[in-house]
């Protein structure tokens, strides 16, 4: 994990993310990474329809598939899964970086 990404991580508790490759041609896909209030971090992949974002519309969860989900206890543990989720931690960078549908 690059070092601004654990700063993000840690000191301003802001969410970062990765362009990952969807399981759908159909889907866009990311993976993030979110701070949570006990200390532990989300880990997540998900996948949102392409036309959904293409068209710059609103989404939900529901409109959301999750094919992988994992919390974390430390910040030690996030690149293991971000790998897992089927991303490199080293393209772990701020959503507006990776298009990442805030």
């Amino acid at each position: 994990m690059k070092a601004e990404v654990l700063n993000r991580l840690t000191m301003t508790r802001a969410l970062v993310s990765a362009r990952r490759e969807s399981d759908s041609a159909d889907r866009y896909s990311w993976v993030w990474v979110l701070p949570l209030p006990d200390g532990r971090f989300r880990v997540a992949a998900i996948e949102v329809p392409k036309q959904i974002v293409d068209d710059d519309e609103c989404f939900f969860e529901e409109d959301m598939l999750t094919p992988y989900l994992k919390i974390v206890d430390t910040i030690d543990q996030i690149d293991e899964a971000v790998r897992e989720a089927g991303v490199d931690p080293v393209d772990l960078n701020a959503p507006w970086h990776n298009d990442f549908p805030l």
